[in-house]
């Protein structure tokens, strides 16, 4: 999945795009540049506000917290392509739960059961987690005081909302993406002959 985002230049490049019949090659090769280190920029706010932190946070907020890091050190942008007048890039994370985060999604879980291994005190007591005392401890298969308990879950869905945060850091710096486009084509026009 994905979704197109067009880049807006400033009117000063667009007043000099205007002066031109086509656009020359040293210019597709500025707007790449240029869409290079914006990307870039992207990355880092995309990271820096909606990839960090302690979750969950409210879905309205487009972050995921960290948990293992793997996502946020996976975050990357590919290097813009030009063809034509047309220029286009990526950013995303090929982490495979980036996109149903971004997207929602429902994950459908069938239904099982099994036994699950719980550990017990010396006497047999079940042993709640100090960390929250509604739940229990399950036990390693080199632990000796166990309750075996058997256990059916019923097929239910998970719904993950859709919670963007990739899209939603770009369009943040979207204003940015067309000054810093529209920088780097001015600098080599002004020193095209």
């Amino acid at each position: 999945m994905s979704e197109s985002i067009q880049i807006k230049l400033t009117p000063k490049a667009e007043a000099l795009l205007a002066t031109m019949k086509a656009m020359p090659s040293w210019g597709m090769d500025a707007v790449r540049l240029g869409m290079d280190k914006a990307n870039q920029m992207a990355v880092g706010n995309i990271m820096r506000k909606h990839l960090t932190g302690q979750g969950p946070f409210p879905v309205d907020e487009h972050r995921l917290g960290v948990v293992t890091n793997r996502l946020r050190g996976a975050t990357w942008a590919s290097p813009t392509v030009a063809s034509g007048t047309r220029t286009t890039s990526s950013i995303g994370s090929p982490v495979k739960y980036a996109a149903l985060h971004e997207f929602g999604g429902v994950i459908h879980h069938k239904a099982r059961t099994g036994t699950a291994r719980l550990a017990t005190d010396k006497k047999g007591s079940l042993l709640h987690q100090a960390a929250n005392a509604n739940l229990l401890i399950f036990a390693k298969k080199s632990r000796k005081n166990v309750k075996e308990v058997a256990y059916k879950a019923e097929a239910h869905d998970v719904v993950i909302p859709e919670r963007a945060p990739f899209r939603t850091g770009i369009r943040e710096v979207l204003e940015d993406y067309g000054k810093i486009v529209s920088a780097e084509f001015l600098k080599v026009a002004r020193s095209v002959p």
